[in-house]
């Protein structure tokens, strides 16, 4: 057991408590949408700031695998994706007692959704194929930035012994 990433579809619905993002709780925001690919990422051991930069990379991978498609009007924005100025994602990143937790839904159907939005089947993307090609880029890099961490050695100060 340890760090896993998900995919699944289904529909939204966070309010009231379970709004985690505090200008969103604040402001009394509500995610609604028929139905969603929603992908779920919990990393242990991690805190709210690697929950945030790992975020940002699960959308950024997301990205890249529209990008392939060569899906029109495709823009990042932070954490959030968006055709033109319609919103296909959803994202936020909280941590628990023992991990972070990360949540990215793009829309399938936005019935329901209280903004202007997009969703993948006008763009043309079947929810299934993108779900596995963002799933192995995010595994992908995430080994990545491990493996990396794991390569190098720490700097010491001018005189102390290295560390072992």
């Amino acid at each position: 057991m340890g760090d896993a990433v998900v995919a699944f579809e289904g529909a939204c619905r966070v309010e009231g408590a379970s709004v985690v993002d505090v200008t969103d709780a604040r402001a009394g925001s509500v995610v609604v949408a028929k139905d969603m690919l929603h992908f779920i990422a919990e990393h242990f051991g991690a805190g709210l700031l690697e929950a945030s930069l790992l975020q940002r990379l699960l959308v950024f991978c997301c990205f890249e695998a529209l990008l392939a498609r060569q899906v029109a009007a495709l823009v990042r924005r932070g954490d959030d994706l968006f055709i033109g100025a319609a919103k296909l994602s959803v994202s936020v990143a909280t941590v628990s007692p023992v991990s972070a937790l990360i949540h990215l839904g793009l829309n399938i159907d936005k019935t329901g959704c209280p903004v202007n939005a997009a969703t993948l089947p006008e763009i043309g993307v079947p929810p299934d194929e993108l779900a596995r090609d963002v799933l192995r880029r995010y595994a992908d890099e995430v080994g990545d930035v491990l493996n990396a961490a794991a390569t190098v050695s720490p700097v010491t100060p001018r005189g102390a012994p290295p560390t072992p």
